[in-house]
């Protein structure tokens, strides 16, 4: 791929060039780094990527890496994402989540469709692609709590299901302590960390939770130790005197909102125009109802991220994203006939969502993608049945094995009844980058045409 063609502006209509910043971050390990490397790689060799209106109609003429806009963020590592997955140096691989924002452009070359901007010739969009942890998005909503509301949620929270144990001895600990006495910064650290530990807890526990909230508690980056990230909630006193824990613990809530997740909201997702959200769905199903009912949750803090101005006055803040897509990964996990089902489960746990939040906005959709298929349909026999299977590689150098996931619920009711299925972790295929050939992928193609399939036209 040519990075930096010299005649790919050299052209009358550049000052008609349009810029398009497309927001990409998950929940529970759903395949970011995969999603924008398969992107890139697609866009620059769209051979499959025929539900994308621009290559079906031959008026995509080209797709380049560029040097991004903004010097101050981290450039995405596609080329270390694109070596990971076809094993160069050693067998095939997901390349590790980020975990901090990074930013990629990627300029498309195309014909207008008609009317007068067709009259100028080809013209270029400018994708640049943002991609940020999906514990970020979840902190937004935080702007508009108080610390004694989420503090009291949080704690009752973190006594339910899985999260009692795992937050044992965090809340132990604060058991200990006097809230309206006076405020001691080795309290404060102490209670933080143990709370830290809780929330890290949650996130690598075997059933997935997504309400993982403060996020940078777990990715904290530059701030790891500062003030800002040294608080917890605690249970609300009669009385909170001036110079009080729970005074402490409450400036330094507002200081979190104030000084990292404002700043996060203007300098960049306030800038988003579009906007995917992957969630591994099957991860959730599989793990059962209380994975599947945090998710839900979770999903209704992501919806109230989406409002456009006026909407809502407890919200102060305008989004400008048009369009967002709730993304059911792994879609390869499953045969053919079990797309349409996972789609469905998507559609019902985003209008539950809706539902609950009064969401009025962005113009949100579901889909069931895989941005990599790793896997190939193959029938079984078993116990004189004939069943449709995945078949894939599960470990470095290993064989191809058959899985059947099992049926998918019919509704999420069936799905918080307990019934579960099985979901295989399946590594990419050996031959990815062979001969030339395009990438493998399920509706991958679709989904950008959702997401800047009119921007192209």
């Amino acid at each position: 791929m040519e990075l930096f063609p010299t005649d790919f502006l050299d052209r009358a209509g550049e000052l008609f060039d349009r810029r398009i910043r497309l927001g990409v971050t998950g929940l529970s390990r759903a395949g970011k780094s995969v999603f924008i490397a398969a992107l890139v790689h697609g866009l620059t060799d769209p051979r499959r990527f025929g539900l994308l209106d621009a290559v079906a109609e031959d008026r995509l003429r080209a797709a380049v890496l560029r040097p991004q806009p903004h010097l101050e963020l981290p450039r995405f590592p596609y080329e270390e994402a694109v070596a990971r997955l076809t094993g160069s140096g050693g067998h095939p691989d997901w390349p590790a989540g980020t975990r901090n924002v990074a930013e990629l452009r990627l300029s498309l070359r195309f014909a207008p469709k008609g009317g007068l901007r067709s009259l100028l010739g080809d013209q270029v969009l400018h994708l640049d692609i943002f991609d940020y942890p999906g514990e970020w998005l979840i902190d937004l909503p935080l702007l508009e709590r108080d610390y004694a509301g989420w503090a009291e949620e949080a704690m009752v929270l973190a006594t339910t299901g899985v999260r009692a144990p795992l937050s044992q001895a965090w809340r132990d600990a604060i058991a200990m302590l006097d809230p309206a006495g006076p405020a001691k910064e080795t309290d404060a650290i102490a209670a933080a960390r143990l709370y830290t530990d809780y929330l890290r807890g949650c996130r690598t526990h075997a059933i997935p939770l997504s309400r993982l909230q403060p996020g940078r508690f777990l990715l904290p980056g530059d701030l790891e130790g500062s003030p800002a990230l040294t608080f917890c909630p605690l249970p609300r006193p009669r009385e909170t005197p001036r110079g009080s824990l729970w005074r402490l613990m409450e400036e330094r809530f507002e200081a979190y909102k104030a000084k990292v997740i404002r700043p996060f909201f203007n300098d960049h997702f306030s800038r988003l125009d579009r906007q995917i959200v992957l969630v591994d769905l099957l991860a959730h199903l599989a793990a059962g109802p209380e994975s599947l009912e945090d998710l839900g949750r979770a999903m209704d803090d992501i919806l109230t991220c989406f409002k456009t101005g006026g909407i809502n006055w407890l919200w102060p803040f305008e989004s400008r994203i048009r369009r967002v897509l709730f993304a059911a990964t792994k879609a390869d996990h499953l045969p053919r006939e079990g797309h349409e089902p996972l789609v469905g489960l998507m559609d019902e746990l985003l209008q539950q969502s809706v539902r609950r939040t009064a969401f009025r906005g962005a113009t949100a959709r579901s889909m069931a993608i895989a941005s990599l298929r790793a896997t190939r349909e193959v029938d079984v026999k078993h116990e004189g049945e004939t069943l449709r299977c995945v078949a894939g590689v599960i470990e470095p150098g290993g064989k191809p094995v058959a899985a059947y996931p099992g049926a998918l619920p019919r509704s999420l009711r069936e799905a918080r009844g307990g019934g579960r299925f099985g979901a295989q972790r399946f590594l990419p295929p050996a031959e990815l980058g062979a001969d030339g050939q395009p990438w493998p992928h399920i509706r991958l193609d679709g989904a950008l045409q959702f997401l800047i399939g009119e921007d192209l036209a």
